[in-house]
């Protein structure tokens, strides 16, 4: 009979790569690990894994259990946001995560609203992709988005565009790039359009980074103008309405009721929004 150990062993060798790794996800002796394996690929007829070099990879045999502990894991995310929903107090913890062009401006906002709500508990990710918030890896997000995913609700705090930014320190011509980790950004399909090849100095994996690289005279950075508006940049273009996107707090429907997250994204839209539109 397969339990839910079984399932455990399996999920934690496979995300782990092999069984030492394991060890510290499942707080077990190697050795025991081992006999476990032994013993659970005897009862199923076949190895569960094969060694790839030095990691352990998971065979077909395995492939229910780890279809399993997917579902095991949305199954109990179900069950923390339903929990959650139904914790009425306005104490305890609340994760925030926003992606690093938004840091300056998420990280004031928490300070603020941890000044007016002491009981609750901040922790920030930064985090450029969406944090998966059905599995409550974070409770609200900050993000810069036109197509919010569907399985989340919230608020449109702002529209932003794009626009150049300098410092008096840039070379004339010289550009900032993105690496191929943006090229999917709209801002990098842009550039290609616009800007020839041999007038990047250089490339980066960030906006962030292109910010600062601006700042220290690289070259000219295209960039979202909540962020090249706090930097020690000046502006050296119109708004480029093409890139026009917008700001969103959002979270899972499930914890709409839950108090904290409920008053962290009236606190934070409202925050965000007067921020927003003082620095615009």
């Amino acid at each position: 009979m397969i339990d839910y150990d079984d399932v455990r062993l399996v999920a934690a060798i496979a995300a782990a790569g092999g069984v030492r790794g394991a060890q510290a996800r499942l707080g077990t002796h190697i050795a025991t690990i081992y006999r476990q394996l032994r013993e659970l690929e005897r009862r199923t007829g076949g190895a569960l894994f094969e060694r790839l070099g030095d990691n352990l990879v998971p065979t077909g045999r395995a492939e229910p259990f780890l279809d399993a502990a997917e579902d095991l894991r949305d199954r109990l995310a179900r069950v923390e946001r339903r929990v959650a929903a139904l914790d009425d107090r306005l104490i305890g913890p609340l994760n925030v995560t926003t992606a690093d062009t938004l840091l300056d401006a998420a990280s004031a906002c928490l300070k603020a609203f941890g000044e007016a709500h002491p009981g609750i508990a901040l922790s920030l990710q930064v985090n450029n992709s969406f944090a998966d918030l059905g599995r409550r890896e974070a409770d609200v997000a900050i993000r810069p988005t036109l197509t919010p995913p569907e399985t989340l609700v919230g608020r449109r705090v702002a529209r932003f565009s794009y626009a150049v930014y300098a410092s008096e320190a840039s070379s004339p011509g010289g550009w900032i790039g993105f690496d191929a980790a943006l090229a999917a950004l709209p801002a990098a399909q842009w550039l290609r359009a616009n800007v020839a090849e041999d007038e990047i100095r250089l490339r980066v994996n960030s906006l962030t980074a292109a910010a600062a690289a601006a700042e220290v005279g690289w070259g000219q950075a295209l960039l979202p103008e909540y962020l090249g508006s706090v930097r020690r940049l000046s502006r050296v273009s119109e708004s480029i309405d093409a890139l026009a996107s917008e700001l969103w707090v959002l979270y899972h429907p499930d914890l709409k009721g839950n108090p904290r997250v409920r008053a962290f994204s009236d606190f934070s839209a409202k925050w965000l929004r007067t921020r927003l539109n003082a620095g615009a």
